[in-house]
């Protein structure tokens, strides 16, 4: 029983990796709220990262297929892989919310 639900448990990691690794990730510091939405102009619809290591914030959009860009709140999990990813930088990035 113990070996199935550790078998679960690895999948469902894998599978929120994956889906956050195709995610774009824009790095955009010390950029006003407009800067950050300008930057995200003309990407490819899905989630899209806004970093920002001088205020150590991290801003989640959803690109639409008709280009169309939603707001969302970044979870814990979005953070902590972003942190891992850019590990090299020194900066403990953070939801701003």
């Amino acid at each position: 029983m113990k070996s199935l639900s550790y078998k679960v448990s690895i999948l469902a990691a894998s599978v929120l990796m994956a889906a956050n690794a195709s995610a774009m990730i824009i790095e955009c510091n010390d950029c006003s709220p407009e800067q950050r939405l300008s930057s995200i102009n003309n990407q490819v619809s899905g989630p899209v990262f806004v970093v920002d290591f001088v205020n150590k914030t991290v801003d989640k959009y959803q690109v639409t297929e008709d280009g169309k860009t939603q707001v969302l709140d970044p979870t814990k999990a979005d953070v902590s892989q972003l942190n891992q990813q850019f590990s090299h930088r020194k900066t403990h990035l953070r939801d701003p919310k």
